[in-house]
Order: structure tokens, then C-alpha cells, then sequence
């Protein structure tokens, strides 16, 4: 999405349409103009004057796009200008009066990536004056005084300008460094079994994601997360099962409290490559303490903490607590050197759920309703059912379903067909055609196989740029969700294949991609709910809006190649070409200007059985998923209870057919519902191992909390503010 429109305030600018390229413009302007020393501080405080004139929204635009800017010292300069005066508009100042301290606030968001970026640049100097103010404002208000005040009167209680995390616990013992075997025993098994940990990172290296590309300035950084979220990642614990066993009993540290923020507790592998940079950084908050394991390539590799650097050692553990500013730098002694780290994450000692008790985190909402008694007998369930498992003697059901018959099989192969067939209208070897886009429309389930289509079609057509579609949904993975959306994901997985050598890798610069994801919705309140992206008709939207600007109609029509994997290629093929024919949004293209072919990124005669490999043990599931996709196809098509998104010919195939097919299939599947003597197990375990995991949002009271505090603010000084529409 291109264009942004924001509200105003009445007294602040109107309302303006921009686009990204002239705000990436205005951006790139301010920064060349800094290189000229004699008028560095003109330009600044012509930033500070058309901060200040903008509407909110607009200025929080900026500041998104301004700290994401590539790593040079004008660009720094600029995002720490924009961020510290979006710090002190007053709809910003205003979080620090109507929410809790343990949520993430406007003014301590943006003072505390302002402060990072002068780090960054080394300005120390500057940076400690911009501590210095946000350690002015009084609790509770939107007041600043002119010296600094003491903690307890203090809104953003930051002890110096190294240790500024987004939210702050009050009473936390602070020190950069904890003394591991003392605080956490456990660390001495997880050296103890070093070698083996590293031997299973390796098997899981496959799954490694490009890391927080907003914070390296340099070098390959990757992660992997085993568990975050409260959540252990099954398919990654399938790779190193010794490891996870090892911190499975260990991990949560402290269950009977509630989260402050979701990352709280997480357990992550991190490599890097001689070369690497990760810039100056905190963490999310001061209850929380790193506890970082060398697994391999300690030598050459530093870490940064507070101003105080020590070499990383393989098969040593370094804790330090994650809200003082740390960085790391990988000078390794061979040019193909690497390190790689388990970083365990674990509550600090001193948290006590008196800490939390009537209040709201940004983690949890409110936590008036929750219960340590509960939360304790939950962890202690879990543990017990760890324990059984590992004995042989679980009481709960595995996810090993129904094995599906000979005939079932037969019956999805038939589905699996009509779902995964290509379209292609002219049926030509496209390879010297013009292609004018490579579109993925981001369905979750196969990132792989499409990025590696994707680059295959990139290596043919090398000047094709490249259009990445998707937001969060129900189905969408935790990656995806902290990234805000499965575009950015996707776009994560392409560049973390472009490090690997070969023709491929050779065909992309980063130029020719574009994400198109729920930070690029054009109001505040669709992207906090990533309410313009999602649905294969959303993201189908947002790619023509594209194509309307980059790609006009010709006098021959546009060729674009859509990228999709298995069952869910003939959804993509039918709802674009019913986007075409004006089914849903009016776009500038149609059939006479655009011509589409929806390529399968997997292979046709291997994809019904690597699907239901996929699912291992319940491979009836594949099954039950095809069958819910033919009847969604059907029933779109019809538009009778559901979304009308294009007629029935565009299914391209007998959908009615079909369509009893895949009934068929659900009732064998299926069955009866579950009776109180237990039968019909595998229609219950079926529908318990196949319910999908929801990505966490927001809820929308917050918002209209935040609204209406507003409306108060702006009424009382004369400038009139919408209010919280669509909320009682």
C-alpha cells in the first residue's frame, strides 16, 4: 500500500495524502542536507518544527520509517531527531497518563530508539542529553521540569542513558552482569552438554530466519526460536529433542507470574558470520535476563554490556540483563568463521507477583483476574504430562490420528488435482516473455517452496521486480505475527536463502522486492489490527493497487506471475481473476490489461504425499484441510452465506463434482461427535491436533481507552479530536 492518509487535529496540518516514496524522499533529503556539517543544526531543527506541524498519525509514520532506515550517520541523526519530537507531541505524552507503566508507552518507545540511534552514530554526548529529558517528565502527567527528577517522581525512571528499556519495573536489583550458576544451576548442564546442543543446531540450521534486521548494521545474523510465547516450537525440538528435554523442566522460571511483554521468556539459537555488526541495543524490559551460551566460535566474537566488553568462549555462558544497551561484534579469525549461540531468556530473580496485582501489562491486558494457584497447578499438569511421556505412560491421547483408507486416499488425490492445477491460459514456455511481476499472495503454509519459486522465476527474468502480499491471521506462525504479517516473513525466509552461494542467490538485490504487509495499511487503527492485508482477496487488492502505480496498462497486457503451493493454487487463480472481472474493490486493470498464470511452487506428483508427510502423524489432517478448501471454493463462488468473490467458472473445473467428493470425505473423516464412553477417538483427536494457533492481538478497548483520553486532551486545549468510532 502506497498511499497514507492521516487525520488531524484541527490547528495542526490538514489532512494530507502522502505517499511512501515522498516521505522516503523527505527522509533521504534531510539526510544528505546533514552531511554538510556548517548546517546540521538548521537542518535538525527544521525537522523538529515539521514534526511538531504534523498531524499525529502522520508523525508517527515518519518516525516507523525513519527508524528503519539503512545504517548511516545522517540517517541516524535524522530518525533520533523525528523520534524524539513524535516523544513529545501531546498525543504521544499523553500514554503516560492514561496507561499502566507495564505497557509500552508512546514517549518511552520513541526516547528509547532515539537514544539507540545516537549510540549508534557514537554519539554518546547526545544521547545522554536525550535520557536527561525523558528523565524530566513527571509521573503521572505530561509535565516536564528542568532538572532531573528522582525515581519515584519520575515517569520514565531510567537510571542512566545505557539502561533505557521500553517498560520499566520499579524495584528490580539492576546490574549488567549476573553470575549464572549461582541464579539459575541449570546453566552448568546446558555447558555440560555444549557438544550435543551444537550437534542438534545443526541438524535444525535449515529453519534458521534472517534475525531483527532493524538492529545489525552489517554481516549475517539468524535466529531461531525454540520457544517464545509460552509455546515450545514442536518442529524445531523435532530437530534437537536432547536439548529441548534439557530445558523443558526448566523453562518457564517462574510460573506463577504473569508476562510484562510476550518475549519475557524465550529460548533462541543466534548465528553469525565473521563480519557481523549487531549495533547498540535493549531489550523490552528490565525483568528479564539473557543468559547467553556459546555453542561454537567464541574466539573473535564480543559482547558489548553497558560500555564493558568481554570475548565469548565456546561452552561458557555469559548472563547479562537485557535492558542495558549491549551489541556484538564477530571478528573472527578465518573469513568463514562462525558463531553460533543458544541464548536462554528467564524472568529476574527479583520478580514477585505483588509487582503486578491490579494492574495491566502489555503482555497479559489486565491481570485483576489472574490467579498464581491457577497458573501453578497448570505448570505443575504440564510437567506431569512431560514426565509421563518421557516414561511411556501418557494419559493424553498423542496427535496420532486416523490413518485414512485406501478409497479416502483416492478421493483427496482427486481433490488434491483440482486444487493444485496450474493456471496457465496460453500453456507456453514463458522464459523469453516479458513477465512485468512476481507476485506472492502469502498463504501460510509453505514459505519455503514459494521463496525458492520465486528466485527460480527471478533468475530467468532478472529485471521483474518482485511483490510480497500477506498479513496476520488465525493460521499465521509467531514469525510472522512479530514481523506483522506473513509478507515480511516470507520476505525474511528470500533473504536468509540470498546469503547461500549459487546462481540463484546471484539473481536478487533487495531493490527489486517490495512487502506490501500490515504496516503499510493507510490508517493507525487498520494497521494496528492488520485490517487491510490477510484474506487472499485483501492481499489480491493490495497488489493491484500496486500494479495501478508501478505497472499501468500497456498497449499489450501486463504478464505477472502468482506464486502458490499446492491445494491452494486454484483459491489464488479464481480470486484474482475475479478481482479482474470487478468482483469485490474496482482497480484500474482488468482482463484486456493484465494477464495472470498461477504457478505451483511444489511438485504435482509428489505433493498430496508430501503434504501429508508434513503432518506426520495425523495425516488425515491434510485430508480434512483440502476438504474444508473445496467446500470454501464452492461457497464463495456462490455467495450465499459467505462472500460472493467470483462466479462459478472461474473455479476452472467441476466444483459441484468435487464438492461432493470433499463431503464425502469429511464424514469418513470425521464421523460422529464424541460420545461420554469415549468412542469416536479419532474424529476428537482429529479436530484437537488439527485446531489452528492465533496469532495475539491487541484488543480493541485499548484503543478506545487511548481515544477517549485524547478527546479529553485535545478538547481541553481547543483542538477538537474525532472519537473512538465503531467503540461503545
Amino acid at each position: 500500500m502506497e498511499h497514507v492518509l492521516l487525520p488531524a487535529c484541527a490547528g495542526r496540518a490538514s489532512p494530507v495524502s502522502h505517499t511512501k516514496a515522498s516521505i522516503h524522499g523527505q527522509l533521504a533529503e534531510w539526510a544528505a542536507a546533514w552531511q554538510d556539517v556548517s548546517r546540521r543544526e538548521a537542518v535538525l531543527d527544521s525537522i523538529r518544527h515539521d514534526v511538531q506541524n504534523m498531524s499525529f498519525g502522520l508523525a508517527s509514520t515518519y518516525a516507523s520509517w525513519a527508524a528503519d532506515l539503512s545504517n548511516s550517520a545522517g540517517n541516524y541523526a535524522v530518525a533520533a531527531t523525528i523520534l524524539e519530537s513524535v516523544a513529545m507531541l501531546p498525543e504521544c505524552l499523553v500514554d503516560l497518563k492514561i496507561m499502566d507503566e507495564l505497557q509500552i508507552r508512546c514517549p518511552q518507545k520513541m526516547f528509547k530508539i532515539a537514544i539507540q540511534k545516537l549510540f549508534s552514530m557514537g554519539d554518546s554526548q547526545s544521547a545522554t542529553e536525550v535520557w536527561k529529558r525523558a528523565r524530566s517528565l513527571f509521573r503521572g502527567s505530561t509535565r516536564f521540569f528542568a532538572e532531573l527528577l528522582p525515581e519515584d517522581e519520575a515517569a520514565i525512571p531510567w537510571p542512566s542513558a545505557l539502561e533505557t528499556p521500553t517498560i520499566w519495573i520499579r524495584g528490580l536489583r539492576q546490574q549488567p552482569f549476573w553470575d549464572c550458576h549461582q541464579a539459575w544451576p541449570f546453566v552448568r548442564n546446558l555447558e555440560a552438554h555444549a557438544e550435543k546442543i551444537l550437534a542438534e543446531a545443526s541438524q535444525a540450521a535449515p529453519q534458521l530466519q534472517k534475525a531483527y534486521p532493524y538492529l545489525f548494521a552489517k554481516g549475517s545474523w539468524q535466529n531461531l526460536f525454540l520457544f517464545r510465547g509460552r509455546s515450545w516450537n514442536a518442529e524445531v525440538c523435532a530437530a534437537m529433542p536432547q536439548t529441548c528435554q534439557l530445558l523443558l523442566p526448566e523453562i518457564p522460571t517462574k510460573p506463577g507470574l504473569p508476562l510484562v511483554v510476550p518475549n519475557n521468556e524465550e529460548i533462541v539459537l543466534f548465528r553469525s558470520v565473521n563480519g557481523a555488526y549487531v549495533g547498540p541495543h535493549s531489550g523490552a524490559a528490565n525483568n528479564q535476563i539473557n543468559i547467553h551460551l556459546t555453542l561454537k566460535g567464541g574466539s573473535g566474537v564480543t559482547l558489548n554490556i553497558a560500555g564493558e566488553s568481554r570475548e565469548l568462549q565456546a561452552g561458557k555462558a555469559i548472563c547479562f540483563q537485557d535492558s542495558y544497551l549491549h551489541s556484538l561484534e564477530h571478528k573472527g579469525d578465518s573469513l568463514d568463521s562462525e558463531r553460533v549461540s543458544l541464548v536462554v531468556r528467564v524472568l529476574h530473580p527479583d520478580s514477585h507477583v505483588t509487582s503486578f496485582l491490579g494492574r495491566r501489562t502489555e503482555a497479559e491486558g489486565s491481570v485483576a483476574e489472574f490467579s498464581e494457584a491457577a497458573a501453578l497447578r497448570a505448570e505443575l499438569a504440564r510437567l506431569r504430562d512431560h514426565y509421563r511421556r518421557l516414561a511411556g505412560t501418557s494419559r493424553e491421547e498423542p496427535c496420532k490420528g486416523p490413518q485414512p483408507t485406501q478409497a479416502e486416499v483416492a478421493a483427496a488425490q482427486e481433490m488434491f488435482d483440482f486444487l493444485s492445477s496450474e493456471f496457465n491460459p496460453t500453456e507456453d514456455d514463458d522464459s523469453q516473455d516479458p513477465l512485468d511481476a512476481i507476485v506472492v499472495l502469502s498463504n501460510w503454509y509453505d514459505r519455503v517452496s514459494k521463496v525458492k519459486k520465486v528466485l527460480e522465476l527471478a533468475a530467468r527474468h532478472r529485471s521483474t521486480p518482485i511483490i510480497l502480499v500477506g498479513g496476520r491471521g488465525r493460521l499465521s506462525s509467531i514469525r510472522a505475527a512479530e514481523l506483522d504479517g506473513e509478507a515480511h516473513a516470507t520476505l525474511a525466509q528470500l533473504l536468509v536463502l540470498l546469503e547461500i552461494p549459487g546462481e540463484l542467490g546471484a539473481a536478487i538485490n533487495s531493490n527489486r522486492v517490495v512487502a506490501i504487509s500490515c504496516n503499510e495499511c493507510p490508517t493507525e487503527q487498520l494497521r494496528l489490527k492488520c485490517g487491510c492485508v490477510g484474506n487472499t482477496g485483501f492481499n489480491a487488492d493490495r497488489f493491484l493497487e500496486w500494479a495501478a502505480m508501478h505497472l499501468p496498462p500497456l498497449h499489450r497486457p501486463r504478464m505477472v506471475a502468482v506464486v502458490e503451493e499446492s491445494y491452494l493454487v486454484r483459491r489464488v487463480a479464481a480470486t484474482v481473476l475475479g478481482r479482474l472481472s470487478g468482483f469485490g474493490d474496482t482497480h484500474v486493470h482488468n482482463h484486456s490489461t493484465m494477464q495472470i498464470r498461477v504457478l505451483n511452487s511444489r511438485d504435482p506428483n509428489e505433493g498430496l504425499q508430501q503434504m501429508m508427510e508434513v503432518h506426520g502423524s495425523m495425516p488425515s489432517a491434510m485430508l480434512h484441510l483440502m476438504a474444508s478448501e473445496v467446500v470454501r471454493l464452492d461457497e464463495y463462488s456462490r455467495g450465499e452465506g459467505s462472500p460472493h468473490l467470483f462466479p462459478r467458472e472461474f473455479v476452472l473445473g467441476d466444483i459441484k463434482a468435487t464438492r461432493e467428493l470433499a463431503s464425502a470425505v469429511f464424514q469418513g473423516l470425521l464421523g460422529p461427535e464424541p460420545s461420554l464412553d469415549g468412542s469416536a477417538r479419532p474424529a476428537r483427536t482429529l479436530r484437537r491436533c488439527s485446531r489452528p494457533i492465533r496469532a495475539p492481538r491487541r484488543a480493541d478497548g485499548e484503543s478506545c481507552r487511548r481515544q477517549a483520553a485524547l478527546l479529553a486532551l485535545c478538547g481541553a486545549k481547543g483542538l477538537g479530536w474525532p472519537g473512538c468510532l465503531g467503540c461503545a
